[in-house]
């Protein structure tokens, strides 16, 4: 067979998989669900995104004179904030209490805002890096979660770091746990986190391709394997979803209770974070894809 007409060939049959792929999918894309601000005509690389209790969202994206951006469920922009705050943008999530947390891998530091963008409180000091050991400093500042207690747990991983801390609500060194390595409670790249309504911790353990699963004090439960390479982790209710950005660049959605994947979302471009508003809809950021991803069941 002729070289090119083998390639057309391929290419056909893998649009056509593509195709059945999101034909089968519960959800589907809904197109420039976003009105942008003046000034502003597209995303930078989008690395964090959630939602408050009004179904407001909140979009980190690497754009140095509005980071942070906020609009209602429809689309409609509300106000920005953070110029001149941040070195590189990294996760962003809304909290129990409505307080945004900001992550910024570049100067290793997180910021606690209040939902106009006042900041309350900072941890790290900037441009400092610190070993696993270290109480008030990081190195490979990645993902924050906020327990129901107020402790406030950061990913410390994407670098030569290799740990989860946990701190008080009021900013005091409590404990670390992990280390370098495969074996029960290490990691490699511990990039993402999050909690449940029982205070389980979750770590998507991203260069050991699993997400670890400890108890509220940070003990080691047990691992699930079956998630790719998770890069961004987010949990509701009584599901955990899970986007992968490297391996299969996909968004799967699994049962808490033993991680069995009940539904997965192809065709994204190295997503990196995800959250779910109070009516489903499933937003997406997405790192090199420079994109904000909205998702809502058909």
């Amino acid at each position: 067979m002729d070289k090119t007409l083998a390639t057309i060939l391929v290419g056909l049959a893998l649009a056509v998989s593509a195709a059945a792929q999101q034909a089968d999918s519960k959800y589907r894309l809904v197109e420039n669900w976003a009105n942008f601000p003046p000034g502003v005509s597209h995303w930078g690389a989008a690395t964090g995104v959630d939602v408050d209790k009004k179904d407001n969202v909140y979009v980190l994206h690497r754009n140095e004179a509005m980071p942070v951006m906020v609009f209602d469920r429809d689309g409609k922009y509300l106000r920005s904030w953070g110029k001149g705050l941040f070195k590189t943008t990294h996760f962003l999530r809304v909290d129990r209490n409505g307080k945004v947390w900001v992550t910024d891998r570049g100067d290793m530091q997180a910021f606690q805002f209040d939902q106009q963008g006042r900041q309350i409180l900072t941890l790290g000091r900037k441009g400092v890096t610190g070993d696993n050991t270290s109480h008030d400093t990081f190195n490979g500042m990645a993902d924050v979660a906020v327990a129901k207690n107020g402790d406030v747990l950061i990913a410390d991983g994407e670098g030569p770091n290799t740990r989860v801390v946990r701190f008080s609500k009021n900013g005091k060194f409590l404990q670390w746990w992990g280390g370098a390595g495969a074996g029960p409670g290490q990691f490699n790249v511990p990039h993402s986190i999050a909690v449940d309504r029982k205070g389980n911790i979750y770590v998507a353990d991203r260069a050991n391709n699993r997400i670890q699963i400890f108890d509220s004090s940070g003990k080691f439960q047990r691992q699930w394997t079956n998630f790719g390479t998770p890069w961004g982790l987010f949990i509701k209710d009584d599901l955990i979803y899970a986007v992968d950005g490297t391996e299969k660049n996909c968004l799967l959605i699994a049962d808490l209770k033993d991680g069995k994947v009940i539904e997965k979302i192809e065709g994204l471009n190295n997503a990196t974070a995800v959250t779910v508003d109070s009516r489903g809809a499933i937003y997406v950021g997405e790192v090199n894809g420079t994109n904000v991803k909205k998702f809502v069941r058909k």
